[in-house]
């Protein structure tokens, strides 16, 4: 008896070990993006204010959204956002907007921020927004909304694709810009 046990321990001891190299650390596929970057523009006095951008339900999340039917969207496992999506595009409109002095206030939504397989592998941005007058009236306020141009991912690099992103996301603030500076004249 006094012999199993003493070849059932080793036994033990040797899976043990064995399977150690079964524990072999592995890197970690995921990777993660950002949007954002440094203000290239200073802020002036009296420049525009933009609160905070609402998302649709389905850009929430740290994933990637993948649009890949009208009405279906996907989430990519190992592609993920650094920040939040809303605080990043928030960010980037403050950084363009924040140097036009015009007193007013610019609120956003966004609709879609993503990929589309569905048509091709374009990127979509899609939001509205209102310019709203000093005095905070809504009654008065200008709205607007923007669609990007298409622009078509290749589907091999995920920092091309973020940087397109971030592009539609430029020129969307652009097109906000004009609006502003219209609406001051």
């Amino acid at each position: 008896m006094k012999n199993f046990l003493r070849s059932l321990g080793l036994t033990a001891l040797a899976a043990t070990l064995s399977s150690c190299n079964l524990l072999v650390p592995r890197a970690d596929p995921v990777r993660h993006f950002t949007l954002s970057a440094p203000a290239n523009l200073a802020p002036v006095q009296q420049g525009t204010l933009v609160r905070p951008v609402l998302l649709a339900g389905h850009l929430h999340g740290r994933q990637m959204a993948v649009r890949v039917g009208e009405h279906e969207v996907i989430y990519l496992a190992d592609v993920r956002w650094a920040e939040s999506l809303d605080s990043a595009i928030t960010q980037l409109l403050r950084s363009r907007l924040g140097a036009i002095s015009s007193g007013v206030t610019v609120t956003v939504e966004v609709q879609r921020c993503e990929l589309n397989r569905a048509h091709g592998n374009t990127v979509q941005l899609a939001a509205t927004y209102a310019i709203l007058p000093a005095d905070g009236s809504a009654v008065t306020a200008q709205r607007g909304s923007f669609t990007t141009t298409a622009r078509v991912w290749a589907g091999r690099d995920f920092e091309v694709l973020v940087g397109l992103l971030r592009a539609a996301i430029g020129d969307f603030s652009e097109a906000i810009a004009v609006a502003v500076v219209e609406k001051k004249s």
